[in-house]
């Protein structure tokens, strides 16, 4: 083999270290992309929970804005609240 073709080899290897290395181990890498479309797939997750607690907290507004049954049931049970002149029997547990 001449100097001349292992030197083209030697070129040749050391260009294709430089055009693949980034692509393993660079700030862009394979790697580093597949943790930024975890981190994605894990903050997506997190939206649509918050958007469901969002609608249940929503829905419960409107029911304390519209159902007078709703909000009395809420104020004898949570809060041990009665009607006057009403005798409250609590349960022994």
């Amino acid at each position: 083999m001449s100097k001349g073709l292992l030197l083209f080899f030697l070129v040749l290897l050391i260009a294709a270290a430089v055009v693949i290395m980034p692509i393993f181990f660079g700030k862009d890498s394979l790697n580093q992309q597949h943790k930024v479309a975890l981190d994605i797939e894990k903050y997506q997750a997190q939206i649509e929970s918050l958007h469901h607690a969002i609608d249940s907290c929503n829905l419960e507004i409107e029911r304390l804005k519209t159902d007078s049954l709703y909000k009395e049931n809420l104020l004898r049970t949570r809060y041990g609240m009665s009607r006057k002149g009403e005798k409250v029997f609590q349960k022994v547990k």
